[in-house]
């Protein structure tokens, strides 16, 4: 039985902003009132004026309402695009939300602390501390926190899910899976996911942008990892073929020493080296002794450390050498590159040649 705060009669559902629902549900997403890009977004809600303004401008997917007249009490910040949303959500008031439209996404959601109830019309979804959450936008009437929760959440398209699930399993004809709509986080993968997911927020939800070469990256990882760790309605798996040779392995190393400064996908790096995306993830760990991320990280260290040693480019500087292989959060790129070299990027470029 769930909690009854959560059952609102149909007139306190109407009251999440002065634009009425239906009208806003058929609004286009990119409309700038109903949903927008933003590299980074931080609201603090404790008022009914605030609450309205922030459904009314605040650009996110859903609209926010609180509880029996409740001083709303709700803090969200992170960062959205059309390829990877993340944020976290504290609130002391609890709240419900209803989406603004329909859209082919799933979200899924960490609790931290409280529990929240997805009413969908096959049902209602209880996530908690245990059970993290999984839904799509289709078929979800409202989301209830009843009472204080803190969460962390992230949307990816539909259909990047089922390309990551193509590329994973090596079949062009893959489907999306049955995937339950709560998994136990007990799980060693499910716990591997929610770091994943924090250790995002922590390091990139400042300054994600959308132009950024690691988003396509950090999204295609995090889709493969939610692909493998969580739990499915059927029985029904899929096997990978019978052992490739290991020379794909050689054909992936030299595609990424060739493509290092442009966007890099697993999945089209399998593609060219002529498995999937977990045979290449088995194989590259088992013959280089990394994951092809790291060796991908690592390739664009050596060259970043080359040009700070260059002649050619003592006029640039740090940053922008940096920013030519990919690395766009200069903290992170310099702790990378003093983990790898032992020295900051700057005593490298002490270090270099004068041009004369």
């Amino acid at each position: 039985m769930y909690p009854p705060q959560c059952r609102l009669p149909v007139e306190r559902r109407k009251l999440f902003t002065g634009r009425q629902l239906n009208m806003i549900m058929g609004k286009d997403r990119h409309d700038e009132n109903s949903w927008r890009p933003q590299s980074r977004f931080s609201v603090s809600i404790n008022s009914a004026r605030q609450l309205r303004n922030f459904n009314d401008i605040g650009g996110i997917a859903v609209n926010f309402d609180i509880l029996n007249r409740a001083k709303p009490d709700i803090n969200i910040h992170g960062t959205q695009s059309d390829l990877l949303s993340l944020w976290e959500t504290r609130s002391g008031s609890g709240f419900i939300t209803q989406p603004k439209f329909s859209a082919d996404l799933l979200t899924v959601r960490f609790i931290t602390s409280g529990h929240i109830v997805y009413s969908h019309r096959n049902g209602d979804i209880l996530g908690s501390i245990t059970h993290a959450t999984l839904a799509t936008f289709e078929g979800i009437k409202d989301v209830c926190a009843p009472r204080a929760i803190n969460s962390i959440s992230g949307t990816i398209p539909v259909k990047t899910l089922i390309a990551a699930n193509r590329a994973l399993t090596g079949s062009d004809h893959a489907d999306l899976p049955s995937l339950s709509p709560v998994a136990e986080m007990a799980n060693p993968g499910m716990m591997a996911l929610f770091c994943t997911v924090k250790l995002i927020m922590s390091r990139l939800g400042d300054s994600l942008q959308p132009s950024d070469m690691l988003l396509p990256l950090i999204q295609e990882i995090m889709s493969y990892q939610l692909l493998s760790a969580w739990p499915r309605l059927d029985s029904k798996e899929s096997y990978e073929p019978a052992d490739a040779p290991s020379h794909p392995v050689k054909l992936a190393v030299d595609y990424i020493r060739a493509n290092l400064s442009s966007e890099l996908s697993l999945a089209y790096i399998a593609s060219v080296a002529g498995i999937s995306v977990r045979s290449l993830q088995d194989k590259f760990k088992k013959e280089t002794g990394q994951t092809p991320i790291q060796f991908i990280i690592d390739q664009r260290l050596e060259r970043t450390h080359r040009d700070l040693l260059s002649v050619a480019k003592a006029e640039w500087s740090i940053a922008d050498i940096a920013r030519l292989w990919g690395f766009v959060h200069m903290s992170d790129f310099g702790q990378r590159y003093r983990r790898l070299y032992g020295c900051s990027p700057s005593d490298t470029r002490r270090e270099a040649p004068i041009s004369r």
